[in-house]
């Protein structure tokens, strides 16, 4: 049977709420796990500068897209801001303190250069860092598997290679 007169919708209503208070968001976690993340990424950032003497790209000038041959982006005090670039995901758990998978490069060549040139940089970063550590860059690449990482025995194994660089 067809209705010939059509429905008659009426407007969704809201409930009369009190208007939600705005806070800022947290930007970093403040658990034990987070804590000791970021004290592997500091430990990383220290063993790479150290260990690569600055931006990895300085080296091959004549390879880079022209526009990006200049390291770059300075503090306010002059000095060159240093990165710690990991070649591949920090979410992988087995690769995510491992420092032979890091590289140290300056802020315009990580922020700028690398998602531009991507294939380019990839290139020059298996250069730099030889047969050895590109194979373990590809076995890394190719491991979906989950692995649990115990973050303090890896924070004692970073403090402890840290403490070879600077003898």
């Amino acid at each position: 049977m067809l209705r010939k007169t059509p429905l008659k919708r009426t407007p969704f209503k809201r409930k009369a709420t009190k208007p939600m208070k705005r806070t800022k968001l947290r930007v970093a976690g403040h658990s034990t796990t987070s804590e000791m993340k970021r004290e592997i990424q500091s430990l990383l950032r220290e063993i790479v500068i150290i260990r690569d003497g600055g931006c990895f790209l300085r080296h091959f000038e004549n390879e880079i897209t022209p526009q990006y041959r200049n390291c770059g982006g300075y503090r306010n005090d002059g000095n060159l801001i240093l990165q710690a670039e990991h070649l591949h995901s920090r979410s992988n758990a087995v690769s995510f303190s491992d420092p032979r998978l890091v590289v140290c490069v300056c802020k315009r060549h990580h922020i700028y250069y690398k998602p531009q040139h991507s294939d380019e940089y990839n290139g020059l970063a298996k250069k730099f860092i030889g047969v050895e550590r590109t194979t373990l860059w590809d076995r890394v690449k190719n491991d979906h598997k989950p692995y649990k990482v115990d973050l303090k025995l890896e924070i004692l194994a970073l403090n402890q290679e840290l403490k070879t660089y600077q003898q």
